[in-house]
């Protein structure tokens, strides 16, 4: 009996050890991007690339846009449109806007929220109708630290997991619509196995018909706060 019994606390001493560590406590990877200067936003990690079909410009800061937005808060703000393809989107209506703005690098986890402030021209814009669409999205790469988003304007590399996709269906007025002031927006990291190195990625991305469905679109205030922020 006592040899059975001295055998069964050495078998639970061997699990014990074997059992794995509990992970280490993710450190506080909060951090806020009010993008007054495009150059200073670079020097903190995010990078900035454009996958449009016949790619031209991309994101730019600004004290205003062109259809005069003003910043949320500050004095500046991060904006694109219609001129990300440099394309005649009129002998060419497939055309695909695609251009990307990507955060720095994070450990992200479970609870994670990512919010931003955004703004179009919506139902008072200047197309043939008298309206554009505009669409933005929120994508996540968990995979790793990479800034890789393919090659083409339907790629999406890394960022697998999507967000937010804010007006996927280019309506200009009523519900599910781009704002036409400026509105919060907000989403929660949810799914992962563990906590992951990787990042974040708005995405300007207009199809079916670019020239006819995108205008121009504004961002402030982007805000990180991690599940550890106290």
């Amino acid at each position: 009996m006592f040899g059975l019994a001295t055998a069964m606390l050495l078998q639970a001493c061997d699990d014990k050890e074997k059992a794995p560590a509990p992970p280490a406590p993710v450190t506080d990877q909060s951090y806020s991007q009010g993008f007054e200067s495009l150059a200073a936003a670079q020097t903190q990690g995010w990078v900035f690339k454009n996958l449009s079909d016949e790619a031209n410009g991309g994101w730019t800061v600004a004290s205003a846009t062109g259809n005069g937005f003003t910043p949320f808060e500050g004095t500046k703000l991060l904006t694109t449109d219609y001129t990300a393809t440099s394309g005649d989107l009129h002998a060419h209506p497939e055309y695909i806007i695609s251009n990307w703005a990507i955060s720095p690098a994070r450990i992200i986890q479970n609870g994670d929220k990512i919010s931003f402030y955004t703004r179009s021209h919506g139902s008072i814009g200047y197309g043939s109708d008298g309206s554009f669409g505009d669409r933005l999205q929120l994508r996540l790469n968990v995979f790793n630290t990479s800034d890789s988003i393919g090659k083409g304007p339907t790629d999406i590399g890394n960022f697998t997991k999507p967000l937010l996709d804010i007006n996927p269906v280019y309506k200009i007025a009523g519900p599910g619509d781009y704002p036409t002031t400026w509105t919060k927006y907000e989403a929660t990291v949810t799914g992962l196995n563990k906590p992951d190195s990787g990042r974040i990625a708005l995405r300007y991305f207009v199809e079916l018909n670019g020239g006819a469905n995108g205008d121009e679109i504004a961002v402030d205030k982007f805000e990180y706060i991690s599940a550890s922020h106290p």
